[in-house]
Parts: C-alpha cells; structure tokens; sequence
C-alpha cells in the first residue's frame, strides 16, 4: 500500500487523480482502476476530476472507457465486488442495496417478533439496536463475560432471522460481512484482484476496521492500493470509524506527505502547525503555505464572575462585534462562518446576530427527521396500523394525532376518553371518523399513504412554510427507498429520526454561516471563527459498549468498565481532532472564542496545553471582562441599497415575435379595465378571488368541505389580507363556487358525464406575428361534442369584451386537436352561461381590440 499523510488543504484528491493518471501512462486501462471515496457526492466530484485529467491526456481508449469506469463509495465497491463474484458465494448478483436505515428498520421488525416470541420486556430491543449498529467494528462480537453471553446469542438469532428476510436486498452493513465471506473464498478473491488489480482510495482515516480488513486482504492478494487521508481529521467515531486503522496501515505502508497549502495564509498555516504537538510524531505533517497573504489569527476569551450562561452570551456578542468589524473592512458577511461543537451553542450566536442586526444562515439546524411536522405523519401512519385497543406507545400516536395538526382537539375533549382501557369508542365523532380514514390507508402503497397523509388539506392549512416545504423533502427522500411495506416505512422514519447526522433543510440567503464543525467538513471559508471552546464532554450514557476486538459489555458488567476507559480516551482524542478540523475551515482570518469555566472542555484543555488560555502571555490571546450585552431590536433596520448596475440598461429591440396574452391586450384599454373592475373593492381582491375560485373549480372541491375551503387561504394570494377580509373572501368564494355546481347537469355538463376532462390547459399559439399564451379554464368533451369554458367573475356581463380571448382558445384546440369546440363564458355571479358562435370567432381572430382596419395588433 502506498499512504499518503495530508494535512488540510494540501489536495489530497489532486494526489489521488495524479497517481491514477500515472497508471494510465503505464499502460494501465481505466477499466482496471477503482477510485474510491466515503460519499456518494465526493465520488462524482472526483469523476469529474478524473475525466477532466483523462481528457487532457488524449488517451482515446482511457477517454472511451471513462464515463464507464468505477467511481463509488466504499459500500458502491462493495456491492460492485459481489455482483462480480455472486455465483461463486452462492448470491443472487441482481440483490438490491437499501439505504442504512431501512435495513435497521427491518432488523427492528425481526428484533420485535422474536423479543415476542421468548417473552422478553421490550427493554431488549435498544441493546441488540446498539449491536447492530456497530456491526461495522469486528467480523463477530463475543460477550466480555459470562454476563454478556445470553445478550450475544439473542443477537445472533435476530441477526439470523433478519437475514432470511433480506434474501434478495442488502443493507450497507451486509455488504460489508459478505465483502469479508469473498476475500476468504480465494477463487472469488483473485477473480476480484484479477478485475480491479489498482485501487485509489480517498478519506482512509474514515475507514471502519471491517473495511480495512478488506482492503487489505485485496493488497495481501496483489491488488496496489493508493489511499490517501489525514488522521488529524479522523472525526466519525460515533460512524465506527477508528484512527487506529489508519495507524496500522501507516506502519506497513509506503509512506508519502502532502504538505503543500494552497489554502491558507500564513498565520493560520503557523498556527496550525504549532497545533501539531498535540498529536503522535507519526501523524504530524506540517504546512508549507504557498500564498503570500499574512492572515491572522486571534483567541479570544470571556473572564469574571458570573454563570457559564451569562459568560457564552457576551462571547456571542464579542463575536458578533468582531465579524462586524471585519465586515467594515470589506469582507462579506457570506464569506464568514462560525463552527460550532454542538447544536447547543447556536441560541447564543443567534440571539447576538440578531441584536447587532447581522444576517446569518444556518447550515443545519434540528434533526430533519425529529421535526413535528414528519413526526406527525409518523404517528398518524402508525395509527392507520391499529387494530383492537392501542398499546402505551400507540396511545402516545393516539394522543399526538388528536392533538396535533390532524385534529387539533384540546386535551379536555379527550381526557376521560384516553382514560378507558379502549378509548376509541369514547373518543369525539369526528375523531373516530378520522381514525376509519386512516385505517383506509394501511391498505395502500407505503408511499402512497405517506403522500396522502402529507398532502391532505386540513393537515397542511395549519402548518407554516417551513414546515411544508420539509414535508416535500420528506418526500423526495422517502420515494428513493423501496418499502416493502407500511412497517418497513414506519420504521425507516423511527431509524432517521436518531441519526445524528440528518440535518434539516438549509435555509436559504446570505449571510455568516453558522454550522457544526461536522457539518463543516470538506469545506472552507476566508473568515472561520470557532464560538464556545468550553463546552465539555456530553454524559456517557451506553447502555452498552463494543470494543475494537468485537466484545460486547453491558453496564454494570465487570467487563464494562475497561471499554468505558478505552471509550472515554478515543474520545478525548477524537475532540482535538474536530479542533483541528474547525481550525484548518480558514483561509485568511481564524477567530477562537471561549469562556473561562471551572470545568473547561477538551478544546479549552487544548489552548491550555499550547499557552493560549486565558492566563497566556501569548499575543494572539485577547481577555475581555464579562460585561451587558445587546438586547436585539423589536425590528430589524433596513439597510439602503445601492442600485443594481444594469438598472438602468435599455434593451435594444428584438427580431424575435411578440408575446403576448388575451388578457394582457385586454387590459392595456384604460377604459375597459376601469369597466371591469366596477363594483370591486380593489384589483388585489378582484385577483385573488378569481385565483381562488379557479383552483377551487380545476380540482373539484366541494363548496360545503369546510378543511377543504379553510385550506384555501393557505395560496399565496390571500397572505396580503387581513383576518376580516379573508373571512369575507372566503364566503365569496363559496358563495361563486355553489352557483358552479348549480349549472352542473343543467348549463353545463355533468362532471360524469365527460368523456374528457381537461381542467388548465396551457397553450402557446403563434399567430400573425405574435406568440399568444394562456391557460385554458376548461376543455372537455361529452359524446361527440367539445366544450371550452371560461369562469368569469365578473360583476357585469359583458361577452363583447372576451370574444377575442375565447377566439384564440379555440384555435389553439382546433390546430392542436382538429376539432371545433364550443366556446363559452361561464358568468359565476350570474348563473349564466353565454356561448359564442364559430362565426364570432373568426371575426374576432381578422380584427383583434384596439386595431383599425389595415394595421398591427397591439403588442402587450
């Protein structure tokens, strides 16, 4: 193996496609080669590195084999491995691979019936969740005493039954157990080696040690492994990583150092490399930087009386002053980021951006999955399960739908009801109706129920923006897993929803970045600023423990307490490691702030052992006494803004046709649009009353559905208007839409009686130079005739002024359909339906409004 040791920013991937390149020159085809790296979007951007490289060469093989070369993750390999050698491990090489967690997911499900099976407390179920998930440390757990054997065996026979299940898909921890089962079959493993003899791998330090056993068995059967990575920035401990993989590689292998830095100033180069004598010899790489900038570093701490709390407040403001100040030299407030440790620390910065009046983003805020909104679906999905009275954790769904945005009943309408053994029967009406449509939905697709349930209107009307454009993610996510069904869905969502790592939507604009250093890996920023170096070590509160050689220790156990030891140092270690990692985001100004504390965090502990704490003498340490800070203002001032550059351009004329709409032309006529809007009380309300009552008509709604009309004023319209005026719009809209369904089977139609049905049609109609666009209210078809119908709103009746508009609709379908439809007014308020004869459509289309005879049409 050759291991190349690269500190931040030196170009570890640059290194990787360089020697991958050098392969190429030997002769070597691309098609031999695996480039390997630990995210799905590092090894496309790593594909797209490589091509660039392979087509800068002029290798015509290598640039035909390209886009068909191996460019994957860890587990992307894997998978491709065993397709390759399935017949020979006794696989089905088409196995599906599932996301991580819906394989725990079904994991759980086999874990629960066997728990049932035996008689065992549901207590059970947390601890063999624990063990599969760090399936990833060893090739088999063994108890750590006598006291731990039943506990491993319970594993093994979940582990059994959750493997009949998945006979056809694989999980990424079954990847790696069967990655291991090949490179023990020799055939199959030189079949592997004979396929891929090179291997390119990225990020070694974040390898897990049953990954490492694999790669190694390939480089012990002759493959040539390259990797590269940085055990400084080993930071994915609770992933099962372990620096010590990379340790034991680092001894066997060619050793070779990127120290190069083209990312940093020189003062942060200097302070990181002053960093370095807080890790082992062996690990330390230090920077050369290239840029000519000086940089700065500055440490910043808090000191006095008072509590920690008190203190992280006037360092948020210290900070948020410090960047500001920055700001004012001429450095954008989006080119600045504030890492933290922990989620914890945001409140602070927050509170201080908002006072001083700061724009800031976070980058990831609460659990995507732990939100109210996706944790309401997961209730209310689980309730369509239910089947006789409801279990403890199916009163907790029960009690969350009832209280929740479904229904939103008060706790005093459901009390006594919860009370009884079965509560069902006591509940309110509308409940137990709700709780009959529910059940409907168990027998659906899984994705099927989900997208009912985040689609439905009275759920939705009570949920702000945020919230639903999360519940679309929801479903962008969950329509690339394939659920075999509603509890394989259940499931998944209870897995994400304990994932540390599932971050929220990012919010969008500008402003500092404010993120976790987690969140913060891969990237870099020219003002990086680490906020509350005292926080300390979370409680250790493992249930149990699994140490590097597979043994399993509950608490409480004698053989607990050594893997605890061992738990707590890697931890330790791993913090200086995240230090490094925030330090290294920097390219120009690196800012540390902490507070000074009894009880200082691993971070503090690091700046004591360099003489940067708050009693050094050191320059880069600034001490500022505890003191008031600001309250953030009721509303934010408006900063005045600079005209764009191009505010003032003029465009020249197009050879292009023009555009235009009926109704643009209609209302370019002052006198028509003042006619029209007669009797209305402003164009605004005139607007979205039409909006309304056209989306309402379009999908169907019933005028006498209350959730569906209440969830009506959720359309962007109606958000300019006050309580009152909603309310009056409101009943306007029902009022519009019950005289629609009046005319429905006598004037128009029955909607059962259309053999086509087409509701907002778009059109786009070129016609004597202009390119004519619109939407089609409706066009439908009954027997053999065609009907094109047009809802109007209007206050009076004035067909004259619309013939022109239904004119070009039925053109658009004649030359789109080639059939003549009847083309019609609806008048709403009226209750009247006016038709227009084919002849007053083709002297509308000779002579549009506003044009004398011989000249142009307008151009609106």
């Amino acid at each position: 193996m050759k291991l190349y040791v690269a500190s931040a920013g030196t170009g570890k991937t640059h290194a990787l496609v360089q020697e991958l390149l050098a392969r190429l020159r030997e002769g070597v085809p691309l098609r031999r080669m695996a480039a390997i790296t630990f995210t799905r979007k590092a090894a496309e951007e790593l594909r797209e590195r490589i091509l660039e490289a392979v087509a800068a060469l002029g290798d015509g093989e290598a640039k035909r084999e390209a886009h068909g070369a191996v460019f994957t993750t860890i587990h992307g390999f894997m998978a491709e491995a065993l397709r390759h050698t399935a017949p020979l491990l006794s696989l089905d090489p088409d196995f599906a691979v599932l996301d991580e967690f819906l394989a725990e997911g079904i994991f759980l499900e086999e874990v629960r019936s066997l728990l049932y099976l035996k008689g065992l407390p549901s207590d059970w179920e947390e601890l063999l969740q624990k063990l599969y998930q760090k399936r990833s440390l060893a090739e088999a757990f063994s108890p750590a005493g006598e006291e731990n054997r039943f506990l491993v065996t319970l594993y093994g026979e979940a582990l059994s039954g959750y493997r009949k299940r998945l006979l056809e898909a694989l999980g990424p921890g079954d990847l790696e157990a069967l990655a291991l089962r090949l490179v023990e079959n020799p055939l199959a493993l030189s079949r592997l080696v004979g396929r891929f003899p090179h291997l390119f791998v990225d990020e070694y330090q974040d390898v897990n040690p049953v990954q490492a056993r694999f790669f190694q068995a390939l480089e012990e059967a002759g493959a040539r492994v390259v990797a590269v990575g940085d055990p400084k920035q080993s930071i994915y401990l609770f992933r099962n990583a372990r620096v010590e993989v990379f340790r034991q590689a680092l001894s066997r292998a060619e050793r070779c150092e990127l120290r190069e830095s083209y990312r940093h100033a020189k003062a942060v180069a200097a302070f990181l490399n002053r960093f370095l004598d807080l890790f082992p010899k062996e690990e330390r790489a230090s920077l050369e930087p290239r840029r000519a900038e000086e940089g700065r570093v500055e440490v910043h701490w808090v000191v006095g009386e008072g509590s920690l709390e008190a203190k992280r407040a006037f360092e948020a403001h210290l900070l948020a002053e410090r960047l500001k100040a920055l700001h004012g030299e001429g450095v954008g407030f989006g080119e600045m980021a504030v890492l933290v440790r922990s989620r914890a620390s945001l409140p602070f910065l927050e509170r201080a951006f908002r006072a001083q009046g700061m724009p800031y983003v976070l980058r990831r805020g609460q659990s995507f999955f732990t939100r109210p909104e996706v944790r309401d679906l997961y209730h209310a999905l689980r309730l369509s399960l239910l089947d006789g009275p409801p279990t403890p954790e199916e009163r907790l769904s029960l009690l969350a739908f009832l209280r929740g945005p479904f229904m939103g009943l008060d706790l005093g309408e459901v009390e006594e009801a919860l009370e009884e053994e079965d509560p069902l029967p006591r509940l309110p009406e509308e409940a137990r109706v709700r709780l009959d449509w529910l059940k409907g939905l168990a027998n659906r697709r899984p994705l099927e129920a989900l997208r009912t349930l985040a689609q439905e209107e009275g759920f939705l009307k009570r949920l702000p923006p945020r919230a639903r454009a999360n519940l679309d993610a929801l479903l962008l996510l969950a329509a690339r897993e394939r659920f075999p069904d509603l509890e394989a869905l259940l499931e998944w969502l209870k897995v994400r929803a304990q994932d540390p790592e599932a971050g929220e939507l990012p919010e969008g604009g500008e402003g500092v970045q404010l993120l976790t250093v987690h969140a913060a890996k891969g990237l870099e920023w020219p003002v990086v600023a680490v906020f509350d170096l005292a926080r300390g070590e979370p409680p250790d509160q493992e249930p149990l423990l699994v140490g590097e050689g597979g043994e399993v220790a509950l608490r409480g156990t004698p053989g607990y307490l050594p893997l605890a030891k061992a738990l707590r140092q890697a931890q330790r270690e791993e913090a200086r490691r995240l230090l490094y990692v925030a330090l290294s985001r920097a390219r120009d100004v690196l800012l540390l702030t902490g507070s000074l504390s009894g009880r200082p965090g691993p971070w503090a502990e690091a700046l004591l052992a360099l003489g940067l704490g708050p009693d050094g003498e050191d320059p880069l340490v600034h001490r500022h006494p505890v003191g008031p800070t600001l309250q953030a203002p009721s509303r934010k001032a408006v900063e005045s803004l600079k005209p764009a550059p191009y505010a003032n351009w003029r465009l020249e004329p197009s050879l292009l046709p023009r555009v235009s709409s009926p109704s643009a032309l209609r209302k370019e006529e002052p006198k028509l649009l003042a006619e029209a809007l007669e009797g209305e009380a402003m164009p605004e309300y005139a607007r979205a009353l039409g909006t309304l009552v056209h989306y309402a008509i379009a999908r169907n709604l019933d005028p006498r559905d209350r959730a569906a009309m209440e969830a009506l004023l959720l359309q962007e319209v109606v958000f300019p208007f006050a309580e009152g005026e909603r309310e009056a719009l409101l009943a306007e809209v029902k009022g519009l839409l019950s005289r629609y369904h009046a005319l429905l089977g006598g004037a128009l139609p029955a909607l059962a009686d259309r053999a086509e049905d087409h509701p907002e049609l778009p059109l786009v109609l070129p016609l004597e130079g202009t390119v004519w666009y619109g939407v089609l209210d409706r066009l439908y078809r009954v027997g053999d005739k065609w009907f094109l119908d047009d809802y109007k709103t209007d206050q009076k009746m004035r067909p004259e002024e619309y013939r022109f508009q239904l004119a070009l609709y039925a053109e658009a379908v004649r030359r789109a359909l080639g059939v003549e439809a009847e083309a019609r007014l609806v008048y709403l308020r009226h209750g009247e339906v006016h038709a227009f004869s084919q002849e007053d459509l083709r002297k509308a289309l000779r002579r549009p409004p506003g044009v004398s005879p011989g000249g142009e049409g307008g151009n609106a």
